[in-house]
């Protein structure tokens, strides 16, 4: 079976980063400053799940065919960055540490310069 992906027109796919991802990630980064710290462990385990799936799709080269890339999936090769980031935070909220935003934060900055230098 064979799943087809409607393609995004390349206006839809930067506003679809811009809001989506970059906006997420932005939120992510500021939740740990913001959460009562009984919760960060909470958050962190969101992060990690997230993390490890950064890395597996990394690892196992999956989703390479991505719709809101255009079909191409020209940030494969940064997922590992990205989830040991995301792992890195989750240490830290695991440990009720707000620190945790400095590496979501980085992750924020990284995929914004990437996306930049994919597009300019």
């Amino acid at each position: 079976m064979y799943l087809y992906y409607i393609m995004l027109s390349e206006q839809n796919r930067i506003l679809y980063f811009l809001i989506g991802c970059i906006g997420i990630r932005i939120i992510f980064a500021y939740i740990p400053i913001i959460i009562p710290k009984l919760w960060l462990p909470i958050f962190g385990l969101l992060t990690s799940i997230i993390g490890a799936s950064f890395l597996y799709l990394y690892i196992f080269n999956k989703r390479m065919n991505a719709p809101e890339g255009g079909g191409s999936t020209w940030w494969a090769k940064y997922r590992l960055i990205h989830g040991l980031l995301y792992i890195c935070a989750s240490i830290y909220l695991f440990k009720q540490q707000r620190i945790a935003w400095i590496p979501l934060t980085m992750d924020v900055l990284l995929g914004f310069s990437l996306f930049l230098n994919q597009h300019i």
